[in-house]
């Protein structure tokens, strides 16, 4: 049985509570986030080396809130234009490059990548079936996650391993594959596979990767800061990430393996990429955008619905939402910088999350912001993938943040 404090108590804040979602629902996305963010970026990042950038956009227009430092030797501040290496949300943008070539007629999504690289160059296949560039994409091409394996390496040894594959090794590597299942049945995330596509990409369209990210993407949506290499005024913007001990980590330099994770990005770049992405402005790019979403949908236990460049990690989404995303840096790494992005496409808004740190993850904080789930620690740590019937639930506000959280819970 219920004590009856308790039940008074758990009443009396039902009554006046509950309705508060309502209200916040009503008001604009940007401002219902405003305090919340930041209270989170004041508590964490204020007076420190380290410094996060969260950037929230809806219809109605976006806002940019930030704090910390560059750490990177000048006394520049930390903004919207701050930049920041990508890591694996470098992928949205290939498979981007993709569909636009397909829609150039310089390739098609069902050809197969050996129609890309030199002729002595042997890919592997399984029963006859051979990858195709869609296979790549989607994650279900067969080949491994990294061209050295990630078994019993350190984040640093991953990152020198992957700064010193170049197109020879790549194509030396894959000689070797021996794939496990025929192409295209099974969802396996590699990067070996998006830096093969970005090489098929390359060769199809004549040109390299960083002009073409910058030529079909950037231009026309006026992103002026993204790219892989940096001008020598933009590398005084960009921040210096820090392995989790708080040592200095060094920049990536990636060479085959730069289709998969080594653009540099803003908050304000990467607003406007998401504006597109949302409908938010009449894009050339946004048709090729919304392709992006379509099939196939796995449902995977640690990936959640995965779609061309995009998935759900798994996470919970809020009934009359569709949420996707992709994080940089992730569990597979970070090199010192982790990056976020994050939108929903029914609700029109999103969320982009940059930092040079390894210890507070984007991906919480950008997939929370998006359920408009409590800002507590425990959801930032790990985004709420279940909503379960609860009873009565005693809640109270939280003192910081202003957030109603819950303080208990009374099983019906």
């Amino acid at each position: 049985m219920i004590p009856l404090m308790h039940a008074v108590r758990a009443i009396a804040i039902a009554i006046f509570v509950f309705p508060l979602p309502t209200l916040w629902a009503q008001s604009e996305f940007v401002d219902s986030r405003s305090k919340v963010v930041n209270v989170f970026l004041q508590d964490n990042f204020l007076n420190t080396k380290n410094c996060m950038v969260i950037g929230i956009i809806d219809e109605h227009g976006s806002r940019v809130f930030s704090a910390g430092a560059l750490d990177n030797g000048t006394e520049n501040k930390v903004d919207g234009d701050s930049i920041f290496e990508l890591g694996s949300l470098t992928k949205p943008f290939t498979c981007l490059l993709m569909l636009d070539a397909a829609s150039r007629n310089e390739l098609k999504l069902a050809d197969p990548v050996s129609k890309f690289v030199p002729a002595d160059i042997q890919l592997p296949s399984r029963n006859g079936k051979r990858i195709t560039l869609s296979n790549l994409a989607s994650h279900e091409s067969g080949l491994p996650w990294h061209p050295h394996g990630s078994k019993r390496r350190s984040i640093k040894e991953l990152k020198s391993a992957a700064d010193a594959v170049t197109i020879r090794d790549l194509y030396a590597h894959l000689a070797k594959v021996k794939l496990s299942r025929p192409p295209g049945t099974e969802y396996s995330y590699s990067n070996v596979g998006y830096a093969l596509l970005g090489r098929a990409i390359e060769e199809a369209a004549n040109s390299d990767y960083d002009s073409l990210v910058r030529d079909r993407i950037c231009t026309p949506l006026k992103m002026a800061n993204t790219s892989i290499a940096l001008t020598p005024e933009q590398k005084l913007h960009r921040a210096r990430g820090h392995w989790n001990d708080g040592a200095r980590s060094e920049h990536v330099n990636f060479q085959a393996m730069a289709p998969a994770g080594s653009l540099h990005s803003t908050a304000n770049d990467l607003l406007k990429f998401l504006a597109a992405n949302l409908s938010h402005d009449d894009s050339p790019l946004t048709p090729l955008m919304d392709q992006m979403r379509g099939p196939p949908h796995h449902k995977l236990k640690r990936f959640g619905n995965t779609a061309l460049g995009w998935k759900d990690n798994g996470v919970y989404n809020p009934p009359g939402t569709e949420l996707w995303g992709h994080g940089g840096g992730g569990g597979g790494g970070g090199f010192g910088n982790l990056a976020f992005v994050g939108f929903d496409v029914k609700k029109r808004r999103g969320v982009v999350v940059l930092t040079n740190q390894m210890k507070i993850n984007p991906n919480g904080v950008g997939w929370t912001l998006l359920q408009e789930m409590p800002f507590t620690r425990s959801n930032i740590a790990r985004p709420v993938r279940k909503v379960v019937g609860i009873g009565i639930a005693a809640l109270n506000k939280d003192r910081k943040s202003g957030n109603i959280i819950i303080a208990g819970v009374y099983p019906r």
